[in-house]
């Protein structure tokens, strides 16, 4: 029993301090149900599954299934509000922490993977990362595979893992799948190497294929089975390819955006060569490797949101490692510096003092919501989707996502026209329309003239409110004969 619990023991005072430090950057947004903007439609997808609508089906969107059940689980032990998934948000933190300890460990010595897990922390929740977004999810999945094969080199077996561990990744966000392509090049020419033969390495990709592809393929087996395999391959593998490019991949502000990230690893590289300190070959060479990998996957799409950088982060602190290498006295400056700058950077009272605004903005949106008693319905043009579920006003709807049905990138994307859409909402007279306070946002919009015209007819503002950044009016419909 003491030898089991061993391993356990020697982990525990870094797991404390890695939940402790969690928790001291995360706890300022455990209660917040704005955080951001995709969590609270991640949400609201899983709390619809209770109710037996089937995703892709019933409610519309194009992330894979897999999201949405962690999203349900988390749901069903810990309740319907945001506490849920953001609590899940904080546990996937730390085990990406502990894997970054790990992997850093191995490059270098445990003081200094103390160091890589709090810059993990503080890297991820600085950017886009503060509550459940994909990218805090599906690292951990992807550092799980970099550490595998760094313990267990050529095993078969725990190369399957790894790329099940991929498999399970694709399935939270299927922009993993250029980082899971790079693993299984890299571990397929160690094993050509070994083998010196074809043959062999042929029957192993393809069992790393399947292995990989197996969570995806028992989806996609479920629902053909229930008669929506077409729903489930237009919102998996062919609505992302109709989005039209509004953002593109490299933005004005790509630059400013990764530039900590830039930094810390030309600090990294600086390092390795000035201060003569050696690592293990192998283990630095996948680590390079695979941040190539997680640079595809960021770049995959067309549209590269500024969020899809948090994916950046694990790779730019294992890269850093020379740099705060506790084994040499240089380390201990360069660890200092770097969490001072990422502290900096995350301006975290001001960061802190927003999402208490936010919250209090939220509740004043809602408050006037349930004032209009117990025949209220709502129709969120632009804002958040949380606002349904706070104000039970949650409609049967395949699209309720207001980005689908307002944005110009997904015109054409979703598998029905915008404009039916919208047309279908306003059709129900809803007595509340929450639309955005600058129109301009909506030069490009297909659907937003329908739904202004519609305002200006029958309804009147009613508050006006800031959450996100975004500056809300809420309008409420006039009797009709007035």
């Amino acid at each position: 029993m003491t030898t089991r619990a061993g391993p356990f023991v020697r982990e525990l005072p870094v797991l404390l301090f890695i939940a402790a430090s969690s928790l001291l950057l995360r706890i300022w947004w455990m209660d917040n149900p704005v955080v951001d903007h995709d969590e609270q439609f991640y949400s609201y997808v899983a709390t619809a599954m209770f109710e037996g609508q089937v995703p892709y089906v019933d409610v519309w969107d194009r992330k894979p299934l897999g999201l949405f059940l962690l999203y349900e689980g988390a749901h069903a032990l810990l309740g319907r509000g945001a506490f849920a998934y953001l609590v899940m948000a904080n546990l996937f933190a730390c085990i990406g922490a502990w894997l970054a300890y790990r992997i850093a460990a191995l490059l270098a010595d445990q003081r200094t993977g103390w160091v890589a897990a709090l810059l993990y922390l503080i890297a991820m929740t600085v950017f886009g990362c503060r509550g459940a977004q994909s990218e805090l999810l599906f690292a951990p999945l992807c550092l799980g595979m970099i550490y595998l094969a760094l313990v267990y080199p050529g095993s078969l077996r725990a190369t399957l893992a790894a790329m099940l561990l991929g498999g399970l990744a694709l399935q939270i966000k299927y922009t993993a799948a250029p980082f899971c392509a790079v693993f299984a090049a890299f571990v397929l020419v160690e094993d050509y190497r070994r083998a010196r033969t074809l043959l062999p390495v042929l029957g192993r990709a393809a069992l790393y294929a399947l292995a990989g592809l197996a969570p995806t393929l028992a989806f996609a087996v479920w629902y053909a089975a229930i008669g929506h395999f077409g729903d489930f391959w237009y919102a998996n593998f062919v609505s992302i390819f109709e989005r039209k490019t509004s953002i593109g991949r490299f933005h004005p502000k790509t630059l400013s955006v990764i530039a900590p990230f830039l930094l810390m690893i030309a600090a990294g590289i600086w390092a390795w060569f000035r201060l003569g300190q050696t690592y293990p070959r192998r283990a630095s060479a996948l680590v390079v490797v695979m941040t190539g990998g997680a640079l595809a996957s960021i770049y995959f799409p067309s549209n590269v949101l500024a969020y899809y950088y948090a994916f950046l982060a694990p790779f730019a602190v294992l890269l850093a490692v020379p740099f705060y290498d506790l084994r040499q006295r240089a380390g201990w400056f360069g660890a200092a510096v770097l969490v001072a700058a990422l502290v900096v950077i995350g301006n975290f009272p001001a960061n802190i003092a927003a999402g208490r605004a936010d919250v209090v903005q939220f509740r004043a949106l809602t408050q006037q919501i349930n004032a209009g008693g117990a025949g209220r319905s709502l129709y969120v043009f632009s804002g958040p989707t949380a606002t349904y579920a706070a104000t039970g006003t949650r409609p049967r709807a395949k699209y309720p996502f207001p980005f689908h049905s307002a944005e110009y990138m997904e015109h054409g994307a979703v598998g029905r026209p915008q404009e039916q859409i919208v047309a279908e909402f306003l059709a129900k007279r809803p007595m509340f329309i929450l639309a955005r306070s600058d129109r301009s946002i909506y030069a490009t919009s297909f659907t937003a003239p329908m739904v202004l015209e519609e305002l200006a007819r029958h309804y009147v503002p009613v508050g006006e409110y800031l959450i996100l950044g975004d500056g809300l009016v809420l309008y409420q419909r006039v009797p009709d004969g007035i």
